[in-house]
């Protein structure tokens, strides 16, 4: 492990707390072709990358996101400012959201918002989401502050690591326990029908017992 100080931590701390995000005027309102899409993502959300050669979206990924009913289909192979909205929600709420969880919280927005063009539209929505968490991101820097000055008080002359260790332990409680919340949130408000995913899933477990099933009786 490399030698640092905790110091150096708290003075890195501003600049790795900064999280890209992708302006409601970024995004282009004319349709995108797939190689568009991936580079425009990968252009808008660089700095979230851990390493330098991580990729942001592909096209399998994009391909996979449509089977699974994350995104619904494109337009003659083009994607339009809704599809990327929804890529956009997809790529942060992966990193701790199941699939079919995503899944689920995004149906409705599908059903009822996807290329509307009166009343409360995707756009509208990105627009005020992005406000609200713009605003949330002071609230953000000064829990983290906090958990940084709690970790050097409790490990005030021990090793750099421990404080280090410290404030990832309470970093990852924190994580653990908003994660364990959204999951109550998602099934809370669950619709009692079957999502398209659950219904695709349901199908194929039918057709491997039946696959199944006639391999046996050969």
């Amino acid at each position: 492990m490399k030698q640092f100080t905790f110091d150096e931590i708290k003075e890195k701390l501003e600049e790795w707390i900064q999280t890209d995000v992708i302006l409601p005027e970024d995004i282009p309102s004319i349709e995108l072709y797939m190689d568009q899409v991936t580079t425009f993502m990968d252009k808008q959300l660089s700095g979230t990358k851990r390493h330098g050669d991580d990729k942001i979206l592909t096209k399998t990924m994009i391909n996979n996101y449509s089977k699974n009913n994350l995104l619904p289909p494109s337009n003659r192979k083009k994607y339009s400012k809704d599809h990327i909205i929804l890529l956009i929600y997809i790529y942060y709420m992966k990193n701790f959201l199941s699939i079919s969880d995503i899944q689920n919280l995004l149906d409705p927005m599908t059903t009822n918002y996807f290329q509307k063009t009166e009343g409360i539209t995707m756009s509208d929505i990105y627009s005020d989401i992005l406000n609200l968490e713009t605003n949330y991101k002071i609230n953000v820097k000064k829990n983290i502050s906090e958990v940084c000055k709690i970790a050097e008080k409790e490990f005030p002359e021990d090793s750099e690591y421990l404080k280090a260790f410290a404030m990832i332990a309470l970093l990852s409680y924190d994580i653990y326990t908003k994660k364990q919340l959204i999951e109550q949130l998602l099934d809370y408000i669950a619709d009692d029908e079957p999502t398209k995913a659950e219904i695709k899933e349901a199908k194929e477990r039918s057709k491997q017992l039946e696959k199944k099933t006639r391999d046996q009786s050969k």
